[in-house]
């Protein structure tokens, strides 16, 4: 899919495609209900959008009585994808593919919580993350039950994320259609990708139980017990200064997946809107980030080893770990800290055109080296000048692979310490994000450079450690001072960034910029990703979350509704 990541860029393409912002004032769900009824369902080839309030369980439910054990099939199903351009190959597709589902309690839990179909062959270009559900029964639908599940289509790019919720209806040996909505999303405007999606999907149901059903609901209970308490926004933002942020609208009446302020160890969110009104499932919700990968995953992992073996590790040389690149002019003296910082000194440009052909386009970790290898170099040597590129992201998962194989031992993966050692602790075992696809089925290398999925409670969690300075529960998980170094807590500044719109400061992939607030002047630090997605760090120990795909880049409006509830002035 063509891409466009340049944050530059932002002001003149978006004028470009600027339009009304599309409302929604759809009918909600009462009792009984009017819409995705048995009859629907069981007889639909399609349906209209409608609110979401008719995917959730409603209040007036009652327990369903029925156990769910099984499997729901579908075959390649056409989208109703209404968008202004032609298609990519397999976009309008929902991808056929089995979902393994039991339930436990009132919850309806996929057996698989990972990625699916990432990297097979199918005539979609999506990948399938599926989410805890729910089931229950309505009087009116009969000797029917009744379950849905929140659902994310991701694709193999780029990482974008499409918000979906499914429902249907079940008896012990049959199951109706299954009727998907997507009615909110992390994508790309520019690229006309922004956009509802519909269809009620033919299904075939076959009841099974499975041998790892207890371990499987162990593990949804464990990460359930370990999520950060979640409070309303209006228990601190009394006067609605921080939720009119979140709640502005842009091209759409929603444009805003997810607002949150992380405060003494408490999430304050902001409830989720779509266009069709609130995600029925917002702790279930998938993110597409873009560049805050850059932050979330590769300072991740490029902390935790600099505590693993030290420091020094931000001091090797690309070149003694990347062998495409060993004998390469441009990145001779490049170290690992040149990579994450954007000093590496290297042609990589973000326009559109090459960042595609270089990276996204790539399929295999080789490839992507390869291609990487091709690129000639820039003015100056390592260190002397900021360069933003994603490309040095890759080039550093890539080191840090052999690195770690070196240390530990061939086919040891980098990624699986970081998330045994640090994601797990955590209780974020279930973040993931985009890899390589390798041909032979192996898992392929994380990108870090674009490319995760984060549920809120993920990003919070990571985000906090950083805060924390890489201390979780007594334990040192990251390298203490890089972590400070990062959020400017040291006498580094970073490095200048001249007079990109971003931000005015770079530091171990987190930007950096001043904003003043009430009575100071306010160091924010940030992670920021394409289309305005933030996760924004406060010296008094504030953290604000907000993901999005329409181009809010000002965030004065935020600093100083945050500051109104825990000054940084002292």
């Amino acid at each position: 899919m063509k891409v466009i990541l340049t944050l530059t860029y932002f002001a003149l393409l978006v004028n470009s495609c600027r339009k009304e912002p599309v409302l929604w004032a759809g009918p909600q769900l009462t009792q009984p209900r009017t819409h995705l009824t048995v009859e629907h369902l069981l007889g639909a080839s399609s349906y209209p959008f409608i609110d979401m309030s008719f995917f959730g369980r409603p209040e007036w439910a009652e327990p369903a009585t029925h156990h769910f054990s099984g499997a729901i099939s579908f075959e390649d199903t056409e989208l109703i994808f209404p968008i202004d351009r032609a298609y990519y190959p397999g976009e309008n597709i929902f991808p056929g593919i089995n979902l393994d589902f039991i339930s436990h309690g009132e919850e309806l839990i996929p057996v698989r919580s990972e990625i699916l179909v990432n990297g097979l062959s199918t005539n979609s270009s999506w990948n399938v993350i599926v989410g805890t559900g729910k089931i229950w029964y309505e009087e009116e639908d009969g000797a029917w039950w009744r379950a849905s599940f929140p659902l994310s289509l991701t694709d193999s790019y780029i990482g974008q994320v499409r918000n979906c919720v499914a429902t249907f209806v079940y008896k012990e040996d049959a199951v109706s259609n299954v009727c998907v909505q997507c009615s909110q999303e992390t994508a790309d405007l520019n690229d006309h990708q922004v956009g509802n999606i519909r269809v009620m999907l033919p299904a075939e149901y076959q009841s099974r139980t499975y041998a790892d059903s207890l371990s499987v609901i162990e593990k949804r209970n464990r990460l359930k017990s370990k999520r950060l308490p979640v409070y309303p926004l209006t228990s601190i933002d009394t006067d609605h200064d921080i939720a009119d942020y979140f709640e502005k609208s842009l091209y759409t009446n929603s444009p805003t997946s997810l607002g949150a302020v992380l405060m003494d160890d408490r999430l304050y969110l902001q409830p989720p809107q779509t266009r069709h009104g609130a995600y029925p499932y917002p702790d279930e919700m998938r993110h597409g980030v873009y560049s805050v990968t850059k932050s979330m995953t590769g300072a991740l992992a490029l902390f935790y080893f600099a505590e693993r073996y030290g420091e020094e590790i931000f001091d090797a040389l690309i070149t003694d770990h990347v062998a495409a690149l060993a004998d390469h002019p441009a990145w001779q003296g490049v170290t690992f800290s040149h990579t994450l910082n954007m000093l590496t000194g290297t042609e990589g440009g973000e326009d559109a055109g090459h960042l595609y052909e270089i990276l996204v386009k790539a399929r295999s970790a080789e490839e992507s080296i390869q291609n990487i290898a091709g690129l000639g170099d820039y003015p100056g040597g390592p260190g002397e000048s900021f360069n933003y590129a994603s490309t040095n992201l890759f080039v550093l998962s890539y080191a840090m692979q052999n690195y770690v194989e070196k240390k530990e031992g061939a086919g040891i993966s980098y990624w699986d310490l970081v998330r045994e050692e640090v994601l797990v602790p955590l209780g974020a075992e279930d973040f993931t994000f985009l890899r390589t696809v390798e041909s032979d089925g192996s898992q392929g290398l994380p990108i870090l450079a674009y490319g995760a999925w984060p549920t809120l409670d993920n990003a919070a969690k990571i985000a906090l450690l950083f805060s924390r300075e890489g201390s979780y529960m007594g334990q040192q998980l990251l390298h203490r001072e890089k972590c400070r170094e990062a959020l400017g807590r040291t006498a580094w500044t970073g490095i200048s960034t001249g007079n990109d719109s971003r931000g005015k400061r770079y530091r171990h992939s987190f930007w950096a910029t001043d904003v003043r607030a009430n009575r100071c002047n306010v160091n924010v630090s940030y992670m920021l990703g394409y289309g305005g997605n933030y996760v924004w760090f406060f010296p008094s120990d504030v953290v604000a979350i907000r993901f999005m795909d329409e181009y809010d880049l000002d965030f004065k409006d935020l600093v100083n509704g945050v500051e109104k509830i825990r000054s940084s002035c002292h």
